[in-house]
């Protein structure tokens, strides 16, 4: 079941996010969050939503305000992660729609998804799901000792389909 997230999930979106701090460069935090920080994330956050099953958070998704000028009201970054080992089931999918849902709730128009490369099966979701790619930035992040690049991505919620 997909819903709002509560204070009781942070510890295990905490656990899921950290995978991918100390694994992978999906994220370009380095340093594992605690629960804590979550929980001050959820506050920040326009939405969040987590994938729940038999009491356990496979998944969340949220979106946060893409820059803080006032013209950029209407646009948020929407960021998504599941579990690991349950990716390829639908879950982000399922998260990423209610996502759309929820936000355009919040009178948001625009989403932006930000991947850090190489990532083929996160864009494969995106374009899926009807983002468009609009950009790369070349060596923008720095993790494990190498360059990451990073694809950028746009939907529109004003339309059904992209």
């Amino acid at each position: 079941m997909i819903r709002k997230a509560i204070a009781s999930d942070c510890e295990q979106i905490a656990d899921i996010y950290n995978n991918y701090v100390l694994n992978t460069t999906v994220t370009f935090e380095v340093d594992p969050v605690t629960a804590e920080e979550i929980a001050e994330r959820q506050k920040k956050s326009l939405c969040f939503l987590v994938y729940e099953q038999d009491g356990c958070v496979l998944g969340y998704a949220y979106a946060a305000n893409y820059h803080s000028r006032a013209a950029y009201r209407y646009t948020a970054e929407g960021s998504i992660y599941l579990k690991n080992g349950i990716e390829g089931r639908g879950m982000g999918t399922l998260l990423y729609e209610a996502l759309f849902i929820a936000a355009k709730e919040l009178g948001i128009r625009e989403m932006i998804g930000v991947i850090a490369l190489p990532n083929q099966s996160s864009e494969a979701l995106h374009q899926k799901l009807g983002y468009r790619k609009v950009g790369v930035m070349k060596r923008c992040g720095f993790k494990f000792d190498q360059a990451v690049d990073t694809s950028i991505w746009q939907r529109s919620l004003l339309r059904e389909h992209g």
